[in-house]
């Protein structure tokens, strides 16, 4: 039995929206393979959901807390990072310059369960972690249902 099916709604609805992203930027490849070198990326992540929180992590590898911004606007969570470098060498033989660029971007619906204002961002090796508690009357509103054999 597929996870989605066994009661992770959070994590298939997380699956369709990354599935619609991935086929609707795949057009623009098409029809412009050029642009797919500046294109948005979109960094892994993933979602979990406990009876108190949910939790997001994204990879973000590369980058430093001041490339990352984490918003959240009606109920959606946004992570974007930016990525630059820049290296300049002179030798005595050569001269070397290169730039780098590169930025990444997910856009995360969040349940109405969720207390907005619980929201907690940390950050570490690569990865951000952005933390929700769940509304009190959300746990409570969940009944388990035993399973018996017929």
């Amino acid at each position: 039995m597929r996870r989605e099916q066994q009661g992770e709604p959070l994590r298939s609805l997380q699956n369709d929206i990354n599935r619609a992203f991935d086929n609707f930027w795949r057009g623009f490849d098409l029809l412009w393979p050029s642009t797919s070198s500046w294109s948005i990326s979109m960094p892994s992540v993933d979602l979990s959901e406990t009876d108190k929180e949910i939790e997001v992590t994204a990879e973000l590898p590369g980058m430093d807390e001041k490339d990352i911004d984490v918003s959240l606007a009606e109920g959606i969570l946004t992570i974007r990072g930016e990525k630059k470098s820049e290296i300049e060498k002179k030798e005595k033989d050569y001269y070397l310059q290169e730039r780098t660029f590169g930025s990444v971007e997910r856009v995360i619906p969040l349940p109405d369960t969720v207390d907005l204002d619980s929201a907690n961002a940390t950050f570490k090796n690569g990865v951000l972690t952005v933390k929700f508690a769940k509304k009190p009357e959300a746990a409570a509103a969940t009944k388990r249902i035993t399973v018996r054999r017929a």
